[in-house]
């Protein structure tokens, strides 16, 4: 008998859109994270005149001060999607290794910001950021475990992330956690066919989108084996969008290099990234942290190895709550950082793994576990203002 449980969707639903629209708690949590981002912007403008840090010399650079705070490494590479697409003449490499979905996004929006291609990639950014608590704050109210207080709690800790930098400047993480937030809580909601559609256009944007569909794989055989149906429906269709969204990429580069393997060879070329042992890859990243020449960099090589871990006791936590879609995704998006030879920028990737936040904040309320809350809580902020005034300043931190 599955009414009692449709009729509970039914009346949250109708209970949701009776509400006052600024009433919502999913809309007040995004209009605050969007606050947050907000004064994180202000804050590395604040940093950045402290530290007098003058124009930015690089060729795509805008020349704006305030602007070009927020447009860093590889925010180059999606400006000069944006503007150029991939591989113009004299440029063999390494752009290919950079999905076309946020790109393609900015460059639809400059025209409306006077053709700013940095400052569309900024508005992305900083847009989504705000959909995506409002969706993550949803998703775990909905959760079985969940609630309104559990929802706070995830949400909290997406603010404080030590790499919420990225969450105001011109790069992939925000865009792709709503779109994958986006297709996920469709999933749990049962619609297939927009939940197909959102997880294409999050695989358009990272390649972790594969990694989200074979959780929505799981999902479905779960839900599958729970209504007892003799054989799938129609929607599983929809699960192969993002395999879709991946193949036209690879086909546009081929077309352009002669090499389906386009992308794996920009990854090897550019950042010399290839697959190793979990032990080989730990060993490479403690090296890298030892053969660091500042603290700034050994700080973030220490941040590359923490997170990684961090994320391998998230998969344990998922495993025991038996979370098996969830676990599907984080243990493939953390495990492709842990069998390679590259563990840079395992924070920022961090922002993306949203299971984690989810399995967190519905753990037991005891009194041990508000604890170590609170005190995760502070240490998180502090590393989140010690990481901004490196970003501001331009020191190293991926």
């Amino acid at each position: 008998m599955r009414l009692p449980h449709d009729l509970t969707d039914v009346e949250r639903g109708l209970r949701v859109s009776e509400a006052p629209l600024g009433a919502r708690p999913a809309i007040r949590a995004g209009v605050a994270f969007l606050a947050s981002r907000v004064l994180l912007g202000l804050t590395v403008l604040l940093m950045a005149a402290i530290a007098g840090q003058g124009a930015v010399a690089h060729e795509w650079a805008t020349g704006v001060w305030w602007l070009d705070r927020f447009s860093a490494w590889d925010s180059y590479h999606f400006v000069r999607i944006a503007t150029l697409g991939y591989l113009p003449p004299g440029l063999d490499c390494c752009d290919q290794a950079f999905f076309p979905g946020y790109p393609l996004a900015m460059a639809a929006l400059a025209p409306i910001l006077g053709g700013s291609v940095t400052g569309a990639g900024l508005l992305v950014t900083v847009l989504a950021s705000g959909v995506a608590a409002a969706l993550l704050w949803t998703l775990v109210a909905e959760d079985a475990r969940g609630g309104d207080g559990a929802a706070r709690r995830a949400v909290t800790l997406l603010a404080v992330a030590p790499a919420g930098f990225f969450l105001v400047a011109v790069y992939t993480e925000a865009l792709f956690l709503a779109l994958a937030l986006g297709a996920w809580l469709l999933a749990t909601r049962r619609h297939w066919w927009w939940a197909g559609v959102m997880a294409a256009l999050a695989t358009g944007v990272r390649v972790n989108g594969l990694f989200l569909a074979a959780g929505l794989v799981v999902m479905y055989a779960v839900q599958w084996h729970k209504d007892g149906r003799p054989r799938p429906r129609l929607d599983v269709l929809a699960l192969g969008f993002p395999a879709i969204s991946v193949g036209a990429y690879m086909a546009h580069l081929e077309s352009l290099t002669g090499s389906w393997d386009a992308w794996r060879e920009a990854e090897e070329r550019g950042w010399d990234r290839s697959t190793a042992w979990p032990w080989e890859g730990l060993v490479s990243a403690w090296q890298s942290l030892l053969d660091s020449p500042n603290v700034w960099l050994a700080a973030s090589r220490a941040g590359d190895i923490v997170a990684v871990l961090l994320g391998v006791a998230a998969c344990i936590l998922l495993l025991r709550q038996r979370r098996w879609p969830e676990l599907t995704y984080l243990s493939l998006t953390v495990g492709v950082v842990l069998c390679s030879t590259l563990w840079v920028s395992a924070p920022r990737y961090a922002l993306t793994w949203f299971p984690a936040y989810l399995a967190v904040a519905t753990m037991r309320e005891s009194t041990a576990y508000k604890r170590v809350y609170a005190v995760a809580l502070g240490l998180s902020a502090a590393l989140l203002i010690a990481a901004t005034w490196a970003a501001a300043t331009r020191h190293w931190v991926a």
